[in-house]
């Protein structure tokens, strides 16, 4: 189950304690913004926690799975139940479709962004789009959810380059190297836990994009063929 925070920040002043926690079974997104609204006046400190996916579930659950570079970032504002409510509108340019349908133009919608009035609606602990990012993304009920990645964090996998070899690698949401999709259905290490890790972990033992890929089409193929799924 995802609980996501939000909290509201003024620009020109310390981040407030507002947050919300939004339950998420895949309500559509009017009732969750509802939610967001009613429960602006609870402030628990913890960031957006999700129940990771395995690999297969991720790859066959996934609307579409394409990769490509972050073209731009637009902030829209829209008005939901008589208040105002940002998004972010991520144009992926698309290098390349791994699996599914998307659509001719890849834009995601992301819930947060700055208001009128100069503030600004943050949601904890969801990975964050950059310009010129390179990634892979599980996108799914992108504009109904909101967050448009299959697994919030767990459906994005940036594509790193091992500065020694020049070769191009898997990562995940927080960095680190994928060197097994099995490590998919583990949860994200963060702080000191991710440093302890990052002098550990070899970036050569990293996936690459070619075998990551596969992985992917692999899943979804036994996934609609009813036979399981042994992968890297």
């Amino acid at each position: 189950m995802t609980k996501p925070n939000t909290r509201m920040k003024p620009a020109r002043a310390r981040p407030s304690a507002l947050n919300a926690i939004l339950m998420i079974p895949m309500r559509p997104l009017r009732s969750l913004l509802l939610c967001a609204t009613l429960l602006t006046l609870v402030s628990p400190m913890r960031a957006t926690t999700v129940i990771p996916p395995d690999f297969s579930d991720l790859a066959a659950s996934s609307d579409y799975v394409v990769r490509g570079k972050v073209k731009s970032l637009t902030n829209e504002i829209r008005q939901q139940d008589g208040r105002e409510v940002p998004f972010t509108l991520v144009e992926i340019e698309v290098s390349e479709v791994i699996a599914g349908t998307p659509p001719a133009k890849v834009v995601l919608t992301a819930l947060g962004g700055r208001t009128s009035d100069d503030g600004e609606l943050v949601v904890e602990g969801v990975p964050h789009f950059v310009v010129g990012d390179d990634s892979i993304y599980f996108v799914k009920d992108n504009g109904t959810s909101f967050y448009p990645l299959y697994g919030v964090m767990h459906g994005l996998y940036p594509i790193k380059r091992d500065k020694a070899t020049g070769r191009d690698y898997v990562a995940r949401a927080n960095g680190l190297p994928l060197s097994a999709t099995a490590e998919v259905a583990l949860p994200l290490a963060e702080g000191k836990e991710a440093q302890l890790l990052r002098r550990q972990l070899k970036i050569s033992d990293a996936l690459s994009v070619a075998e990551f890929k596969q992985s992917i089409r692999d899943a979804r193929a036994a996934a609609k063929n009813g036979g399981k799924n042994n992968v890297k």
